[in-house]
């Protein structure tokens, strides 16, 4: 019996939780249409750390529905989000370095560059330490994975 759509959820709800979670001029000044297709970028990058995630298969999707072919849970949404947003300060952190190779070392700390490199960094380690723990979290209290260990 296939799943209903009602019993799916959509990408765009894990874009809103995504998007809640960051600040970007960038993605402000997208139109819709551009928005969606870097919205799935990061979404398919970060679904990659999940391939061994016992609970939902975060590769089986409908692409026509733009959706999962389960119900994720609400840990799961802000889960895929949270690795959403690891992903977007990749990228940040990634456009700093090409910044900071371009102007060279001395004209790149004289506008205090650095900064953001060593923020981004940081970031970056705290969103996988979290991501890391989430997963622990939600796959330790699976009564399907441990039984009566959980």
């Amino acid at each position: 019996m296939p799943i209903e759509q009602t019993e799916k959820t959509k990408f765009e709800d894990v874009y809103k939780a995504f998007l809640s979670s960051v600040d970007s001029f960038q993605l402000a000044k997208m139109d819709d249409q551009e928005l969606e297709e870097t919205l799935w970028e990061w979404l398919d990058a970060a679904r990659v750390p999940f391939v061994n995630y016992r609970i939902v298969d975060f590769y089986d999707v409908d692409m026509d529905n733009k959706c999962f072919n389960s119900k994720l849970s609400h840990a799961e949404v802000a889960l895929l989000a949270k690795s959403m947003k690891l992903e977007w300060v990749r990228m940040k952190k990634h456009s700093e370095d090409v910044m900071n190779k371009s102007l060279g070392d001395r004209d790149y700390n004289a506008v205090q560059g650095y900064n953001y490199l060593k923020q981004y960094s940081v970031m970056e380690t705290q969103l996988v330490n979290e991501i890391n723990k989430m997963i622990n979290k939600i796959e330790y209290a699976n009564s399907k994975i441990y039984g009566d260990m959980a």
